[in-house]
C-alpha cells in the first residue's frame, strides 16, 4: 500500500503547509515578498481540496464533483502564472527581472490555455492505482506542458537567490521523478511532491540566511524585496 498518496497524506500535508506558510508570511518585511511567502499556503489549500476529494472518490467510481475544477484551477492555472510572478516580484536585480519575464510569459500562456479548457471541456477524476487520475481533455498536450514547465520550473532556477534556485531544483527533480514513475497520475503526484517541496521556501525567509543571500542583500537597497 502506498500510504503517501491518500486522503490522510493530502490532509496532513495541507495542514503542515498552512503552518509553514503562516511562518513565511509573518517573516516578510516588504509587500513584494508576500506572493512568494504565500506559496506554501496555496499548496496547503490545494492539498486539503484533494484530501476531501479522496474521500468522495473512495465512495464513487467516478465523479464530476465541483472540487475537481477547483483542484485543477490550482494545479493547471494558478501555478504556471503565480510562481513566475512571485519569483519576479522578489527579484532585486533589474537585468535578471528582464530575463525572468520570458518564462513568465510562457507560464501565462499555459495557465490561460488551461483556464479556457476548464470552462469549455468536461473534467472528471477517478482513483486508479492508488492515485487520482484527473481528466481534462485538450489538444496540444506537449506544447502546453512545455510552456507550463518553463513557467513553473525555469523561473525559480533563474533567480538571483540561492534559496529560490533550490526551490526550482527540488520541484524540477520532483517533476522528472514523477514523469518517470507516475506519468499516468502526473497532475496529482507532481503537485503532491511540489507541495511538500514548497516547504523549502521557509529557508528563504529564515533568519539564518545563507552567505549567498546575505551578499546579495548587502548590495540591494533596503526597500527592495528580499528580506
Amino acid at each position: 500500500m502506498i500510504i503517501c498518496f491518500s486522503a490522510n497524506a493530502s490532509i496532513l500535508a495541507g495542514i503542515a503547509l498552512l503552518g509553514i506558510g503562516t511562518v513565511t508570511v509573518r517573516r516578510t518585511d516588504a509587500l513584494a515578498q508576500l506572493p512568494y511567502a504565500v506559496i506554501p499556503i496555496a499548496f496547503g489549500a490545494q492539498q486539503l481540496v484533494e484530501g476531501y476529494l479522496w474521500t468522495i472518490l473512495s465512495t464513487e467510481s467516478q465523479t464530476t464533483n465541483m472540487l475537481i475544477p477547483i483542484y485543477l484551477l490550482f494545479s493547471h492555472v494558478l501555478w504556471p502564472i503565480f510562481v513566475p510572478l512571485a519569483v519576479l516580484m522578489i527579484e532585486p536585480r533589474t537585468e535578471r527581472r528582464k530575463l525572468l519575464a520570458i518564462p513568465m510569459g510562457a507560464g501565462i500562456l499555459a495557465g490561460t490555455f488551461f483556464l479556457l479548457a476548464l470552462f469549455t471541456k468536461p473534467v472528471s477524476a477517478i482513483i486508479e492505482g492508488r492515485h487520482i487520475v484527473y481528466h481534462l481533455p485538450h489538444r496540444y498536450d506537449a506544447i502546453i506542458l512545455t510552456l507550463y514547465i518553463i513557467g513553473t520550473c525555469l523561473t525559480p532556477l533563474l533567480s538571483s537567490y540561492k534559496t529560490i534556485r533550490l526551490f526550482g531544483i527540488v520541484i524540477s527533480v520532483a517533476l522528472i521523478a514523477t514523469w518517470m514513475v507516475y506519468m499516468n497520475w502526473f497532475a496529482s503526484v507532481w503537485c503532491f511532491f511540489a507541495a511538500i517541496a514548497s516547504g523549502v521556501i521557509l529557508g528563504h525567509f529564515s533568519h539564518n540566511r545563507t552567505s549567498d543571500n546575505r551578499n546579495l542583500e548587502a548590495a540591494t537597497p533596503a526597500s527592495v524585496p528580499g528580506n
